[in-house]
């Protein structure tokens, strides 16, 4: 096991960088429902979260006569409030002209039709992220639940469906205000203006599927989602919709896509502070994610199943589904498939 792990948190893995590995930007973090400026026409603001990952950094970029905006923050009123302050107090009576969403998941995207219709404001973002956001909140939470009942069953645990219908709680699309028109599917290869420069689009996967990060070459400043976080590794997790998928190995190589940008790039994260130091955190996740994966190994000599499996008191009702464990934690072993994973109950996390 590597040295640096750490607790789960909602979002994934607790797992900083060696001491001084990274360079943050020397400014504090912007108070919730404020922005500062961190380059010419570019403003780092953050909206609050009602969960133990409790802030996500959107972007505002100067665009037209007014901002693009990079994600937006939960369909809930705390972020709500948070969006209100900044209409008042930080976007100078201009409105959104443009909401770019780096993938599906609603602490990006949940608050995108509403602001779709306030700003009046087109939605850019993966095509895949839009139809697959548009499935799930078309399901039946019973579907949903069955699918999910299906998935754990298919590994061995056994899990009643009344059990995780209470441990879902809320709606499932509690968090999401609804789908917005999309009105351009963006994809890798792209290029998109704002702030008076180009942005690439960079598409990666692994933490989930059209995830698009957005790099500008000339001033080295990468927007850079949830696929590199500077002091947790992004969940990365098989889901039931793709029981068969490898999500890991699109994870590596999505980090190696991203070792194509210049050392010195300003990487602007989802959560946590801004640093420089892109390559040594990509290194830095690489090497956490392949000794664990060799532990998975180790401790798969033939297959097994999981056993004695409940639902935790601390299952969270996301798109991932109610997280699964026991007292400490629990193993699921599918040798040549899935794999082995550890899940310890969760603790606070400070993520700054």
């Amino acid at each position: 096991m590597s040295d640096h792990r750490g607790a789960l948190t909602a979002e994934g893995e607790l797992y900083p960088s060696p001491r001084r590995a990274l360079d943050y930007l020397e400014t504090d973090p912007p108070e919730p429902g404020r922005a500062i400026e961190i380059g010419a026409g570019l403003r780092w603001a953050r909206i609050p979260l009602p969960m133990e990952l409790n802030h996500i950094n959107v972007w505002l970029l100067r665009h037209e006569d007014g901002w693009m905006l990079v994600d937006t923050g939960l369909a809930d009123d705390v972020c709500r409030t948070a969006w209100h302050s900044l209409e008042a107090h930080d976007l100078e009576g201009r409105a959104l002209r443009r909401i770019f969403i780096t993938h599906d998941h609603p602490d990006h995207m949940g608050l995108s039709r509403w602001l779709h219709e306030r700003h009046g404001a087109p939605v850019w973002m993966s095509e895949i992220g839009h139809r697959s956001t548009g499935e799930f909140l078309a399901a039946s939470p019973d579907e949903l639940r069955e699918r999910q009942l299906a998935f754990v069953n298919a590994h061995g645990m056994e899990v009643e469906l009344e059990a995780l219908r209470k441990a879902a709680g809320r709606e499932h699309g509690a968090w999401y205000g609804g789908l917005p028109p999309l009105a351009r599917a963006s994809a890798g290869g792209e290029r998109v203006h704002a702030a008076g420069r180009d942005w690439d689009v960079i598409e990666t996967s692994g933490h989930c599927r059209g995830h698009l990060c957005l790099y500008d070459a000339q001033d080295l400043v990468l927007i850079a989602g949830d696929q590199v976080l500077p002091t947790i590794s992004p969940n990365v997790s098989v889901l039931p919709s793709r029981p068969d998928a490898n999500p890991l190995r699109d994870f590596l190589e999505s980090l190696a896509r991203l070792e194509r940008c210049a050392p010195g790039t300003l990487v602007l994260p989802s959560h946590g502070r801004p640093f420089r130091g892109l390559h040594r955190r990509v290194a830095v996740l690489r090497s956490h994610h392949l000794q664990q994966l060799e532990s998975l190994r180790e401790a798969c000599p033939r297959p097994a199943i999981a056993t004695s499996i409940s639902i935790s008191a601390s299952a969270c009702s996301c798109r991932n589904g109610p997280r699964i464990g026991r007292r400490g934690y629990s193993i699921e072993a599918h040798p040549g498939k899935h794999g082995l994973r550890r899940v310890r109950q969760p603790r606070p996390a400070s993520i700054s």
